[in-house]
């Protein structure tokens, strides 16, 4: 068999669909804004990069390291949702950057590791409280009071829990032949009119 093609500096993006996911989407966006390093953001050209079955990072018994360990570091078990409005249904625990990816809070070594996902900026999605039926991102103060200093490297957010299983989860890594620390950017494009993250900005229906 003859081989491929090898494009060196393409990078995909894979494009969180925001009329159907609007609360992660605007957690993406707002964290891509606000981190240090603005992980996955196309605007910022600052990559993600995918966490591999063939990574060479390992647990401590020497078995790969995988997104759940990620996960389990930033999103314990012993995380509750901050209570929100009943309409907003039930609530999950995201992170950002996303547990399948080197960026994540919890991938050791990684430029954003912490020892605990109370290190990470902490938000929760609830009704705005203005008497509409709107929905926004808000601070969870539970662990920070003040909420995020926006020096955080990571983030930890209470979504709606088919928001968080469905926005990132057609990401596939096979079709577009994703190894161990490739780059891929992140597009939200329901939010991506936003001037900046210092101003409320409403999610905009794509067409």
């Amino acid at each position: 068999m003859a081989p491929g093609c090898v494009l060196p500096f393409f990078k995909p993006t894979y494009t969180v669909d925001t009329n159907l996911y609007p609360a992660a989407g605007a957690y993406y966006w707002l964290m891509q804004e606000k981190m240090p390093d603005h992980a996955g953001s196309v605007k910022w050209d600052s990559l993600l990069h995918y966490l591999g079955p063939d990574t060479t990072a390992t647990r401590p018994d020497g078995k790969p390291w995988t997104s759940d360990d990620s996960r389990d570091k930033v999103c314990p078990s012993s995380w509750a949702a901050h209570r929100a409005d009943a309409s907003v249904g039930t609530m999950d625990c995201d992170e950002y950057a996303m547990a399948s990816t080197h960026e994540s809070g919890g991938f050791p070594g990684g430029v954003n590791q912490v020892s605990s996902g109370d290190q990470c900026a902490q938000l929760f999605t609830d009704k705005l409280g203005d008497g509409s039926a709107n929905f926004g991102l808000l601070a969870d103060t539970r662990t920070a009071t003040n909420g995020p200093a926006w020096k955080e490297r990571c983030g930890r957010a209470g979504i709606e829990s088919t928001q968080n299983r469905k926005a990132f989860n057609k990401l596939n890594p096979a079709v577009w032949r994703l190894l161990d620390n490739d780059g891929f950017f992140v597009s939200n494009p329901g939010f991506e009119h936003c001037a900046n993250a210092d101003t409320t900005c409403a999610w905009r229906k794509v067409g």
